[in-house]
């Protein structure tokens, strides 16, 4: 069976909220932290900040929204992340020691369910992500 594209649908960008602390520093904290520590390309920045890696995979980084009408609205990130966001790497003990070493927590590897090397690990500003090494 041929797959269709409906609507002209053709892509996924993934939107990630940079929680508040009261300073614009750390909207540009985080931006050098996905660029230097993921090694993502800021291709432009404009209160939303878009990333690409070279893969082609883009993020969107921005502020918490409080207005539940705004398109960019995060409700309570920290109790209910609302998203499941899975980098792929060669080398997740290298990708590992990168992330602490960057003064974030990242746990444990372990084995997934297909026998890939996952481990789960969090931005500095607490957006949980995964990363897997595909065996």
């Amino acid at each position: 069976m041929e797959a269709t594209i409906a609507m002209g649908v053709k892509g996924l960008v993934l939107g990630i909220p940079v929680t508040k602390s009261g300073s614009f520093d750390d909207y540009e904290k985080a931006i050098e932290w996905y660029v230097n520590v993921l090694g993502f390309e800021l291709l432009w920045k404009s209160g939303i900040a878009s990333l690409k890696l070279a893969s082609g995979s883009e993020i969107l980084l921005y502020g918490e929204e409080d207005e539940e009408s705004s398109m960019w609205y995060s409700g309570n990130i920290k109790q209910n992340p609302h998203y499941s966001i899975q980098f792929e790497t060669n080398n997740i003990e290298g990708l590992r020691a990168d992330l602490i070493k960057s003064g974030v927590s990242a746990g444990e590897i372990t084995i997934g369910v297909v026998g890939d090397k996952v481990m789960m690990f969090f931005d500095p500003y607490g957006n949980r992500f995964w990363a897997i090494e595909e065996q």
